[in-house]
């Protein structure tokens, strides 16, 4: 057993032997998460003949197992990992599935706590180009005048969401139908996102 889980770590640290630093100054190794999931995979399956290439299924897996695993998997890690995904992939596979989903949320949780008003100015000022053919609107320019609809405001809020990690209510960016509303009414939306960060790191400490 300890053989495998060597061989598996080993070949995560020669993939990737830089540690990555969240915002919480957490490092992020390939290593770690491999030798995680090969514990996993032993304690779920009572398996210790493991090696890079195994299938969870071909292992004695099913549905049941692989849906523990992905629980497993976000309250070590704190990331959501697709069930679909993990369950088409082999050890060595899901150990790079489980490395990325962390460095992508670490990664989220960074950009949202430096992100500014420029910022915010410039997710709009590009989705109104991409969506409305409108690249260089004012302060004053209204989202519903130059072609908007509630579907386009709808794709716009998801892009707000992908780049800058808010959830915004579609029905409050209805409400803020300008360039300038936009602008104040996501910068309000970062604000409280970063007080909700520091106020439950304060917590947890």
């Amino acid at each position: 057993m300890t053989s495998d889980r060597s061989a598996v770590s080993g070949r995560n640290r020669s993939a990737g032997s830089g540690a990555s630093k969240g915002p919480d100054g957490d490092e992020h190794r390939l290593g770690d998460v491999g030798e995680f999931m090969v514990g996993a995979w032993s304690e779920l399956l009572g398996r210790s003949d493991l090696t890079e290439h195994s299938d969870f299924f071909a292992r004695g897996g099913d549905t049941l197992l692989i849906t523990r695993l992905v629980r497993r998997i976000t309250e070590r890690f704190g990331v959501t990992v697709s069930l679909r995904e993990l369950s088409r992939r082999n050890l060595g596979d899901q150990v790079a599935l489980v490395h990325a989903s962390r460095l992508r949320s670490a990664r989220r949780g960074s950009r949202r706590t430096v992100v500014t008003t420029g910022d915010i100015r410039q997710v709009l000022v590009r989705g109104w180009g991409d969506l409305l053919g409108f690249p260089d609107p004012s302060e004053g320019a209204d989202f519903f005048a130059h072609g908007g609809d509630s579907l386009l405001i709808t794709r716009l809020v998801r892009r707000i969401n992908r780049e800058l990690g808010v959830t915004l209510p579609v029905r409050d960016m209805l409400a803020a139908p300008t360039l300038g509303e936009q602008t104040l009414l996501l910068s309000d939306a970062v604000a409280g996102s970063r007080r909700s960060v520091f106020t439950s790191g304060r917590q947890s400490g």
